[in-house]
């Protein structure tokens, strides 16, 4: 334990710690990954009934103590202004609660992954856009009442508002702070509310452990099944579409891999405070997860106009359709836009760059790549 603390503290700070472990996450990931689908489902399966068992958590716990606490929030409701305005001051201006679209965008990010793996799937035409419903439901009502129910045992101003809290422990801050103030609620002593709090911090982090794991090895898989394996195979090179004897794309994950592993380092090591150091991460993955919905959203009335079998069609009414649509990129681009605007506006030049970089740079590179295979196929 001293020779831990001794390496942290004498060779890396705990940005660079870690920066390290999180790389070393990304590459025993991508080399599970690797090693065949099967793994992937079960591990996917398993981490997010992990999460949804927490968040049945979170919602009784909360029940439980504003029902002893007799209706009284620990953040106080001053009239409807309560639930549309933000207590934290960083979003307060209009440019930055549009920027916060790419955060509720990001809370469904990753559901156009499972389309990768519908081929695995027993009965996909029926299952998946089952599973697509219930699960878009699950979320959007798991979002509104739980950030709802923060209220019931987090005071922002006192607990959240503090200078060592940030985007990387809120999650194990709130939690914390429910297990104690459940404790107090219900009239236990001290200790006792110490020990559930604790008890919820380690759980939460267990459950974010495993659901990360989950997101981890189907994101890590499905884009590169559906970008590169759904392409036309003369695009690429020949090593990179090769599947390994476990019908797996190992080389362009391995590939990938290492262009996060290199992203991650460059961030951790740059000197950032904790705060910036987790603003821009959830930036950076929030921007670069809302921006290929861009194309993916754009391409849909293309896409259904192509004469090709649908084996279910929910958009019957292209007029409609083309509407939503529009509604949609509008949205989404307006929120990535704000989203690299805000930092600028607040002389945040780090966090700018870095937020802008995920899709500007593999968006150039996407670009040369395409084009000059494209001239290699027509010679």
């Amino acid at each position: 334990m001293r020779s831990s603390y001794f390496l942290q503290s004498a060779i890396f700070n705990s940005n660079q710690l870690i920066g390290i472990l999180a790389i070393l996450f990304v590459l025993l990931v991508t080399l599970l990954s690797s090693q065949g689908i099967n793994g992937i489902t079960k591990i996917s399966s398993f981490g997010g009934a992990f999460m949804i068992g927490m968040n049945a958590i979170f919602i009784i716990a909360s029940l439980v103590t504003i029902i002893a606490n007799k209706g009284v929030t620990a953040q106080p409701i001053h009239g409807i202004s309560s639930f549309i305005e933000s207590p934290n001051p960083a979003f307060k201006t209009p440019i930055a609660i549009i920027s916060f679209v790419v955060y509720a965008i990001f809370a469904y990010g990753g559901m156009e992954n499972l389309g990768g793996v519908t081929d695995s799937m027993k009965n996909p035409a029926k299952t998946f856009p089952r599973g697509l419903v219930i699960g878009s439901l699950l979320t959007i009502g798991s979002y509104v009442l739980m950030i709802l129910m923060t209220g019931f045992s987090v005071n922002y101003n006192h607990v959240i508002a503090k200078s060592s809290v940030n985007l990387g422990n809120v999650t194990y801050v709130v939690f914390n702070q429910l297990g104690y103030q459940l404790g107090v609620s219900l009239g236990l002593s001290h200790a006792t509310n110490i020990f559930l709090g604790v008890l919820f911090t380690r759980m939460i982090a267990l459950a974010g452990l495993m659901g990360m794991l989950g997101a981890m090895f189907l994101l890590v898989y499905s884009p590169i099944k559906s970008f590169i394996m759904g392409a036309n195979p003369e695009l690429w090179p020949k090593k990179i579409v090769t599947l390994n004897k476990h019908g797996m794309s190992a080389y362009a994950m391995w590939i990938q891999a290492i262009f996060v592993s290199c992203i991650i380092f460059l961030v951790a090591f740059g000197g950032s405070a904790a705060a910036s150091f987790y603003q821009i991460l959830t930036d950076m993955v929030n921007v670069s997860t809302c921006a290929p919905y861009i194309f993916l959203v754009g391409a849909f009335p293309f896409f259904q106009k192509k004469d090709i079998p649908h084996d279910f069609v929910v958009f019957k009414n292209h007029f409609w359709t083309n509407v939503l649509v529009i509604f949609v990129e509008i949205i989404v681009c307006l929120g990535i836009i704000f989203t690299c605007i805000q930092p600028i506006i607040e002389h945040d030049f780090q966090t700018a760059f870095w937020t802008a970089f995920g899709p500007v740079f593999f968006g150039i590179v996407a670009w040369i790549f395409y084009n000059h295979a494209s001239k290699k196929i027509t010679k």
